[in-house]
């Protein structure tokens, strides 16, 4: 990973000179890009992609931060958490935090706009436009850094040609808020959704086609986001089909018995390995890479599990099945956060007690976040400094699917939203027998609903990974009351299974925005999620009604 990043990165950069200190000052007189260079060879997109990808290490863990400590999964150590942390978590931060800083995301989007300017994407090989791929997934980066930042401070100055003198060009949209960007990012990556996605093969043991974010993806966040529900649908299942994304059994935690004397721990390195789409870093410890672990799990760790997400993921019912024909036995606890052994041991996985052996200064009682730990490189015989965290995880199998669950339940096939969790979509959910689905949902199924392949029959239900594989037989606990909002029911339930699911990701500030704002009394459920994990939780929530309340002041 070095090597490339290094080489790349150094290429990239005789290209495109240093951006200017703050791209929104035009009258900085530092000069952003060398305006006569083109990109007319097919290695100079290649080479233009990875230096952008290289640029986004730089705000990575600023973006999962302000995904998770806006949340209501994630809080801080008062103690240990810098002023800035603090600020994220009370939801009280400036322009200025260091976990915000808009320059840096703005000299991103300038040179995804100079490298859109100056790429020849008329250049062709047979009846292939080769240098589409690349134009497409710099113009997805765009976007996706565009989101970003309007994620942070709510607003953004939106330009799409590159900065490349003093006073060469100003944003052609100034202050514009995060509604009129998403239609303004639709617009503009639509056209190139179908582009070819790019694989290079291997790059130093990655693959590579992990390496690029799904244009599909991001359009369906924003069209989920702007309540448009079938077009949301329509692109994850795209990407699902097109990509054959399962969500498998191979990454769940189960009891081996009902003894639990010993788990199966295979969702313990789904952050790692159960990965669409990852940010990658440099494996030499002196450059740059995550600083999440630190952050998590030290003998001082600034951000912790909220206490009420882990109280509730430890009382969850769990369902075992012995003989995978009926649930066997019901236990307590959801293990993707912790398991608690038959000797009252917890094995962490999202989170748990710290190592001892690896912190011995660390709290014993106390709950840390663990899933970055787990995630390291190297193995727990080595020195806790020695193991790096070598890439984030953007995009996994299951964050597609439970976003599709979402646009799917609000379409109005709520029974098939709720199978996503439960079951699993593949042929067996066309059963009338067993009723996992309504059959009046399946009767008017549409062209984004069809999981007959062969492909799908390895999908089970994201909550089995952690709730157990025998939750398929319940008929009691884990259902859709008769008496329910369905859509409603399902809704809420699809936001916890996110809980449980992508906890600590980065994802979470966006699901509630987004679900919230499916809902008539926005920012109504956000607020009331959020202000739980605080001490005065009633006067939180009154100002976090204020929407701008929850944007960079």
């Amino acid at each position: 990973m070095k090597k490339i990043i290094n080489v790349i990165c150094g290429i990239f950069l005789i290209c495109c000179a240093t951006a200017c200190e703050d791209m929104m000052d035009t009258e900085s007189g530092r000069i952003a890009y060398d305006d006569q260079h083109e990109l007319n060879n097919p290695n100079d997109s290649i080479y233009s992609v990875i230096g952008v990808l290289a640029q986004l290490q730089q705000v990575a863990d600023r973006i999962l931060i302000m995904g998770e400590l806006r949340g209501d999964l994630m809080t801080v150590d008062n103690e240990y958490a810098s002023t800035d942390l603090q600020e994220i978590n009370d939801i009280s931060f400036a322009a200025d935090n260091s976990y915000a800083i808009a320059r840096d995301f703005y000299s991103i989007i300038n040179n995804c706009n100079y490298i859109i300017a100056r790429m020849d994407t008329s250049i062709t090989e047979g009846q292939n436009k080769v240098m589409m791929p690349e134009y497409a997934q710099v113009k997805t980066l765009r976007a996706y850094t565009y989101w970003q930042m309007a994620l942070i401070f709510g607003r953004v100055n939106y330009f799409t040609m590159p900065l490349t003198s003093i006073g060469s060009m100003v944003p052609t949209d100034t202050n514009i808020g995060i509604d009129e960007l998403s239609q303004k990012l639709i617009a503009d990556i639509s056209p190139i959704a179908d582009a070819r996605p790019l694989d290079y093969g291997t790059i130093d043991n990655w693959t590579s086609t992990e390496l690029f974010y799904p244009t599909k993806m991001l359009l369906g966040d924003l069209y989920l986001y702007n309540n448009m529900y079938d077009k949301a649908a329509e692109a994850y299942y795209s990407l699902i089909a097109s990509r054959n994304i399962v969500v498998s059994r191979t990454y769940a935690n189960t009891w081996e018995s009902a003894t639990r004397q010993n788990l199966q721990t295979g969702n313990m390195q789904a952050y790692k390995n159960d990965v669409v789409t990852r940010q990658i870093f440099n494996s030499d410890l002196r450059a740059t890479h995550s600083q999440m672990r630190k952050l998590t799990y030290s003998d001082k760790p600034s951000l912790l599990p909220a206490a009420q997400f882990t109280e509730w993921m430890m009382s969850r019912t769990h369902f075992h099945t012995d003989n995978g024909q009926a649930i066997s036995r019901y236990f307590n606890g959801d293990l993707r956060g912790a398991a608690e052994m038959a000797s009252g041991a917890l094995t962490a996985d999202a989170f748990g007690h710290a190592d001892l052996a690896q912190l011995p200064a660390a709290n014993p009682q106390e709950m840390v976040i663990t899933k970055f730990y787990n995630n390291l490189s190297g193995t727990v015989t080595d020195a806790l400094e020695q193991r790096p965290l070598l890439s984030l995880a953007m995009v996994r199998p299951s964050t597609i699917y439970l976003r599709y669950a979402e646009a799917i339940n609000r379409a109005g096939y709520p029974t098939t939203a709720f199978a996503v969790l439960k079951y699993g979509l593949n042929k067996n959910m066309y059963d009338t027998i067993q009723h996992r689905v309504d059959s009046n949902e399946v009767k008017r199924y549409p062209a984004y609903i069809n999981f007959q392949a062969a492909q799908y029959d390895q999908n089970i239900g994201t909550a089995a990974r952690g709730l157990g594989l025998g939750i398929v037989w319940d008929r009691e606990q884990y259902v859709i009351p008769a008496d329910a909002d369905t859509t409603d029911f399902v809704e809420k339930a699809i936001l916890n299974e996110m809980a449980a699911e992508t906890c600590f990701e980065g994802n979470r500030f966006f699901d509630l925005l987004r679900i919230s704002h499916h809902r008539h009394d926005h920012p109504a459920l956000m607020a009331e999620k959020v202000a739980a994990k605080h001490a005065d939780n009633e006067a939180m929530k009154q100002r976090l009604m204020n929407i701008s309340a929850w944007f960079a002041r």
